[in-house]
C-alpha cells in the first residue's frame, strides 16, 4: 500500500482512487519542485546569477503557457518560441530558454517522476522533437542576425535628435538615445549596458577612455565575465554629455547606475528593450526597417570588420568565448564587398601590367 497522501483507499485494500490536488496545492508543489532544482544547481556549482536566470526563464515560460510544468505540451513550446521570435531575440538566447526548460524537465524525470505520477497520474512530458529543437550551431548563416542598414540607422539617430528638440519630456528620450548609441558604438549587450555604473566610465584610461563591463555574459554557468571596452567613435563625448546634461534630470546622486529610470532606479533590461521598438514606431519605421538591440551589437561588429579590425580583436571587444561566434557577427554590406572586389581587380591589373613590363 502506498503512503502517498494523495491516494486514499475506497472500498477495500485493492481499490484506489486518486484524490486530485487543488490548484493552490499544485501551485505550492510546483514551487517546491522549482526550489529543489535551484538547490540541485548549487550542488552542481552553478553561480547564483546563472541560477537566477534559469529560474526567471522557467517562470516566464510557465506564465505564458498558463499550465503547471507536468501539463505542458509541444504546442506550448512552439507558441512560446513564436513569442520569443516576435520579440527579436537571438537564436542563441532562444536556445538558452530551451536549455533551462528541458534541463528542468530532465531533472523532474530523474528525481520526481514517480512522485508526480502518484499525485497526477501523468508522466513527465517530452516537449522537444526534431521540428522545434534549437541545436547548437557554430555558424549558421541562414539564421544570422542582419544588422540594420546604415541609412536606416542614420534616419533613426536623426529622428531621435529632432524629437529631442521638441520633446515635452526631454530626459527619457535623451537617455534612450545615449543608451542605444552605446549599444551601436561599443557593441554591448542590452543587459551589459543597463548594468553599467557611473564608476564604470573610466575617462582616464586609454586614448579616449574605457568602459568597464562588469556583467558580461559568461558560459556554461560560469557567471559574469568582465572586460574593458574602449570608448570608440566619440563614445566618450556622448557619455560626458549624458552625465552632465541628462542623468541629473533623474537623480542628484553622482554615483550608482549609469542609465536611470524616471523613478531614480536602475533602468531595467526589459524596459530598455521595449523602448527601442516604441521609439522606432514613433518615427514611422516599417516592420521591415525595425531592428532589435542585438542587431545594434551586430552593426558594431560589422562596422569594425569593414574598417579592417581582425576577428581576434573583435572577439575580445564583444566578449565572446569562441572566435567562431564572432565570425557570425560580421555581415559586410554590399558596398563593402564591391569595394573589396574592385581593389582586388586593380591589384590583379597592376600585377599583369608589371609582368608585361
Amino acid at each position: 500500500m502506498t503512503d502517498s497522501p494523495f491516494l486514499r483507499v475506497i472500498g477495500g485494500a485493492e481499490a484506489l482512487e486518486l484524490a486530485i490536488p487543488t490548484y493552490e496545492e499544485s501551485l505550492t508543489y510546483q514551487a517546491r519542485l522549482l526550489g529543489s532544482w535551484e538547490q540541485q544547481q548549487r550542488v552542481l556549482g552553478y553561480t547564483e546569477a546563472s541560477i537566477a536566470l534559469s529560474s526567471r526563464n522557467l517562470d516566464e515560460f510557465l506564465k505564458v503557457a498558463r499550465k503547471f510544468i507536468w501539463e505542458v505540451t509541444t504546442h506550448d513550446i512552439d507558441q512560446f518560441y513564436e513569442q520569443l521570435v516576435g520579440r527579436g531575440l537571438a537564436y542563441s538566447t532562444r536556445r538558452k530558454y530551451q536549455s533551462n526548460i528541458t534541463t528542468f524537465l530532465d531533472y523532474l524525470r530523474s528525481r520526481h517522476a514517480h512522485e508526480i505520477w502518484q499525485r497526477y497520474r501523468v508522466a513527465i512530458p517530452t516537449v522537444l522533437d526534431k521540428f522545434n529543437r534549437h541545436t547548437h550551431r557554430q555558424d549558421d548563416r541562414e539564421d544570422a542576425v542582419i544588422p540594420p542598414r546604415p541609412e536606416v540607422l542614420e534616419r533613426f539617430w536623426s529622428g531621435l535628435k529632432e524629437q529631442m528638440i521638441q520633446a515635452r519630456k526631454f530626459a527619457p528620450l535623451a537617455r534612450d538615445y545615449a543608451l542605444f548609441k552605446v549599444l551601436a558604438l561599443a557593441g554591448l549587450r542590452i543587459n551589459e549596458a543597463v548594468m553599467l555604473d557611473v564608476k564604470d566610465c573610466r575617462f582616464d584610461l586609454g586614448e579616449h577612455g574605457k568602459l568597464h563591463v562588469r556583467y558580461g555574459k559568461g558560459s556554461r554557468g560560469s557567471g559574469h565575465k568582465s572586460r574593458w571596452v574602449p570608448m570608440l567613435d566619440s563614445v566618450d563625448h556622448l557619455l560626458r554629455w549624458y552625465l552632465e546634461d541628462v542623468r541629473p534630470s533623474f537623480t542628484t546622486s553622482k554615483d550608482g547606475p549609469l542609465f536611470v529610470s524616471e523613478s531614480g532606479k536602475r533602468l531595467t533590461r526589459d524596459t530598455a528593450r521595449a523602448s527601442l521598438p516604441r521609439r522606432q514606431k514613433e518615427l514611422g519605421f516599417t516592420s521591415d526597417e525595425m531592428f532589435s538591440p542585438h542587431q545594434l551589437r551586430h552593426a558594431f561588429a560589422s562596422n569594425l570588420a569593414e574598417r579592417g579590425v581582425d576577428l581576434l580583436t573583435l572577439k575580445e571587444l564583444l566578449g565572446h568565448v569562441e572566435v567562431s561566434t564572432t565570425f557570425t557577427y560580421t555581415t559586410p554590406s554590399s558596398d563593402y564587398l564591391e569595394k573589396r572586389v574592385r581593389l582586388a581587380q586593380e591589384k590583379w591589373r597592376k600585377l599583369l601590367r608589371d609582368g608585361k613590363e
